[in-house]
């Protein structure tokens, strides 16, 4: 079959499966992918989702996401570095490979197997040994380096989740069979509609859900179940219980309250008149 045949295929499928009983609204920081990871040899890169409960009597609380970069060379760490998510990581950990000089020799080593591989909740996404400038092809170009993946890491990724038939797509059971916070692949045990959806930004883009088959649900550990109080749309206030017990049990160590950074105190000369 066709690459072409393949992904006809593939729609086909998609507009003849049921609709969802809840429809999915997924999480405005939920990049798809939440883990992504390189290896060659020696020398390996992982990118991870790093969850916090941000707390604050000023701005409210809510769950916030972060993205870890670690490269290791013989499991020693050579480059470590935060990003505010995995799409910004993909995209820059090129430039701090490139200036760490302990990788200078193994970026262009050639390594007897590489491949990038991407996670969403646990599942694997695609397994890359190889690409081609344009179409994607597994294995047409492959991989010799780690240089080879690492360089145009978020490229391959977004290819990839363009144009492989080898990607896999999570289905409506498996997303549902999984915690909704960005990076969770716990089972959830609550489930919620929200009264509302956010349009764009501010309160007048802040509508209830016009249609029944729009993605107005969500599902969330015990540890995910509290949303806080900070934004509009992923708010306790928002959200409708319709399963479950509504019980959240975070973990110790979640919670991370705000720290105010200081206070700048402009003078301004009196106006004349």
């Amino acid at each position: 079959m066709t690459d072409h045949a393949a992904r006809v295929d593939r729609l086909k499928d998609a507009l003849e499966r049921p609709t969802a009983r809840y429809p999915l609204r997924r999480h405005k920081d939920d990049n798809y992918w939440d883990e992504v990871a390189v290896y060659a040899d020696h020398v390996v890169l992982r990118g991870t989702t790093v969850p916090r409960y941000k707390t604050s009597g000023l701005s409210g609380d809510e769950w916030r996401i972060s993205a870890k970069l670690v490269v290791t060379v013989s499991n020693q760490p050579v480059v470590e570095r935060g990003f505010r998510d995995l799409n910004t990581l993909m995209t820059h950990a090129p430039g701090f490979i490139w200036a760490c000089h302990d990788l200078n020799g193994w970026v262009d080593t050639v390594a007897d197997s590489v491949k990038i591989v991407a996670k969403r909740k646990g599942v694997t996404l695609c397994e890359l040994f190889g690409a081609v400038d344009g179409f994607y092809r597994v294995g047409v170009r492959k991989f010799h380096t780690f240089g080879d993946a690492a360089m145009g890491l978020l490229w391959h990724v977004v290819v990839a989740n363009e144009q492989s038939t080898d990607w896999h797509h999570l289905s409506d059971a498996e997303e549902r069979a999984r915690c909704q916070q960005v990076g969770c692949a716990e089972p959830p045990v609550n489930v919620y509609r929200l009264k509302k959806l956010m349009d764009g930004s501010g309160r007048r883009c802040f509508f209830e859900p016009e249609y029944d088959f729009v993605g107005q649900y969500t599902w969330y550990c015990a540890r995910h179940s509290r949303r806080g109080d900070c934004g509009f749309e992923d708010t306790d206030a928002n959200l409708e219980l319709v399963e479950g017990s509504g019980v959240a049990r975070e973990h110790e160590g979640d919670e991370s309250p705000s720290v105010l950074g200081g206070v700048v105190e402009v003078k301004l000369p009196p106006r004349d008149g």
